[in-house]
């Protein structure tokens, strides 16, 4: 069950003094049932958490007085999830779950077998997954919420990013992931810090084709494996993501 913590924005707090609106205000006022006096936490978009105390409750709006401030402690291995554009209920079903998993990054990503068309609805998209990111965060009490890139051609995104590791899931070849993570793992406490960043990209439904799965590894991603089965796509990310956040993030 969710906890009484509200999602603010930083740029939101005046001196002490923070105001919530639209569905923060209707969920302390109307489900979570918080009345002048109480307490509650807030936290930010950079993790930062907020101990305040409800000092108005209006119509439209809540106002709280900041008593106690925690600076945001962000995950020792920052996670990207770079997944292919899928439909709509099973896209924010991953982006939920990647959420719960402690991601960093989220990004959308355009591919040769996406059948999902988005021009024109960005923005909208933006706004529903961003709220799908707010209401995940809340229920698992991760101390940052994750950002999600507008999305992006597989093209731009092999030539722009910069994590230290670059993993894309394979159907065809690639180590298992199991290895690369225990190696991985090894090296880093050899080398404290070794590893800072990860990214592991996952494709759509009918996979990648062979141009483009030649096109990824040859700009430095690694092929990675996870077994002789073929998964949809949301059980192959998120199966990714809970041994890479399990192994390097606990």
């Amino acid at each position: 069950m969710t906890s009484n913590r509200f999602a603010i924005k930083q740029n939101d707090i005046r001196s002490s003094s923070v105001s919530l609106y639209g569905e923060e205000h209707h969920h302390l006022r109307k489900v979570a049932r918080i009345s002048p006096k109480d307490e509650a936490w807030l936290f930010d978009e950079h993790g930062t958490h907020y101990l305040a105390r409800v000092e108005e409750i209006r119509k439209e709006r809540t106002r709280l007085i900041i008593l106690e401030k925690q600076d945001a402690s962000g995950p020792r291995v920052r996670i990207t999830l770079a997944q292919a554009l899928i439909k709509s209920k099973r896209m924010d079903y991953i982006i939920q779950k990647a959420t719960e998993f402690g991601v960093t990054t989220l990004i959308p990503v355009i591919t040769a077998r996406t059948v999902v068309r988005i021009e024109g609805k960005t923005e909208k998209k933006l706004d529903r997954w961003k709220n799908v990111i707010r209401a995940a965060a809340k229920q698992s009490h991760i101390s940052f919420l994750p950002s999600i890139l507008s999305p992006m051609t597989l093209e731009k995104l092999v030539k722009e990013r910069d994590e230290v590791k670059k993993l894309v899931l394979s159907e065809n070849t690639g180590k298992y992931l199991r290895d690369i993570i225990s190696q991985a793992s090894g090296s880093s406490r050899k080398k404290e810090g070794l590893l800072s960043s990860v990214l592991i990209l996952v494709g759509p439904e009918g996979g990648w084709t062979d141009e483009e799965e030649k096109y990824i590894v040859d700009h430095e991603y690694e092929a990675v494996s996870l077994g002789k089965q073929v998964l949809r796509t949301e059980t192959a990310a998120l199966s990714s993501l809970a041994m890479i956040s399990h192994f390097w993030n606990l």
